[in-house]
């Protein structure tokens, strides 16, 4: 029964498994073996401790993470990831790992080219961060407000932003300096990616924009299902109004 089918939520970058929360309860509640796991080390506190662990670390890092956590369960999963989870999840895929993926604005694989001019200079605002991918940096408001967190009111952006932690910088620089990363960390196999993959895209998500992740779905061919979530930005599985995001991901994994 697909009742019985495992779901792994799984979270962005800066983040941990509560910014999955909404989603992990309405499944839960519908009779889904729901699991939350999280990256190595997104568990410490946000205390130096923390920062100096994730030094150096890698996406590859945490997919060998929930590759491991996937082989304690009885069943290939279904993954439902944001942002960083989304990427995650078409890594695991190329694995063979997982039985399907819900995206919920994906970060950008190895290969997917920015379509705008704010994605541009996100890119260029890192360039000029210095040897970022050798620390670990925070969240900056103003950064996640204008480009994650841009259609909630300000008390909600100031409630999230309040609640991420740092990232490993290696991690960032793999994200958005795909094409210099000699070890091709976000690079998909398509010959082994097999799972479908419902790609959710918030229209107003300026992380990734819904025209840059099309390029990125149409890569899969028959596999990937786009459809785009008008008003939405980058956090918007926890906007007002989710359940929606969440009915539409149930209808699809129904349908399977």
């Amino acid at each position: 029964m697909m009742s019985l089918k495992p779901i792994v939520f799984l979270h962005g970058t800066n983040a941990a498994p509560w910014t999955m929360a909404p989603f992990s309860d309405y499944f839960l509640e519908r009779g889904f073996d729901c699991h939350s796991p999280t990256y190595r080390f997104h568990d410490l506190a946000d205390t130096e401790a923390r920062s100096e662990a994730l030094k150096g670390t890698s996406i590859k890092d945490y997919v060998d993470d929930i590759a491991d956590f996937i082989g304690t369960l009885d069943h290939r999963p279904i993954v439902i990831g944001h942002s960083l989870g989304g990427l995650i999840a078409q890594l695991l895929s190329s694995r063979g790992l997982i039985e399907a993926g819900v995206l919920i604005n994906s970060s950008i694989i190895n290969g997917t080219l920015p379509t705008t001019d704010m994605e541009r200079a996100l890119g260029k605002g890192f360039m000029s961060a210095g040897r970022f991918w050798e620390e670990a940096p925070g969240q900056d408001f103003e950064l996640l407000a204008a480009y994650g967190l841009n259609t909630m009111p300000e008390h909600q952006q100031h409630e999230i932003c309040d609640r991420l932690s740092t990232e490993s910088g290696n991690v960032l620089y793999e994200l958005f300096f795909w094409m210099y990363d000699i070890n091709q960390t976000t690079k998909v196999d398509f010959s082994k990616a097999k799972a479908p993959l419902l790609f959710l895209s918030g229209t107003e998500d300026k992380v990734v924009p819904p025209s840059t992740a099309k390029t990125m779905a149409d890569r899969y061919g028959d596999l990937a299902t786009f459809v785009e979530i008008e008003g939405r930005c980058h956090y918007m599985q926890l906007e007002e109004g989710w359940q929606d995001l969440a009915r539409r991901s149930l209808t699809w994994i129904q349908e399977l």
